[in-house]
């Protein structure tokens, strides 16, 4: 990687909740962004819960910083609940 390259990278999963009959209670998206350069990394994941109207129920997120060598140097996080 050359100095001033940057990397960036997504995952999205998206997760039903169902009951015992198969009708469709809500869903789970995580949503984790991560971004890499020679100096180290920033993970951003956001987690959000969706009841089976679409409205948010609550949501998480969570941003890590990595140096070069990969050891975390900081972290922070937030939590919303709707409702």
């Amino acid at each position: 990687m050359a100095d001033d390259d940057i990397e960036m990278g997504e995952d999205i999963e998206i997760t039903e909740l169902v009951d015992e009959e198969g009708g469709v209670l809500g869903t789970v998206v995580d949503d984790v962004v991560v971004v890499t350069s020679e100096d180290g990394s920033i993970v951003d994941e956001t987690i959000d819960v969706f009841d089976a109207e679409g409205n948010l129920v609550a949501e998480e997120e969570i941003v890590d910083v990595y140096d070069a060598d990969g050891n975390l140097i900081a972290e922070a996080g937030s939590e919303i609940i709707e409702g």
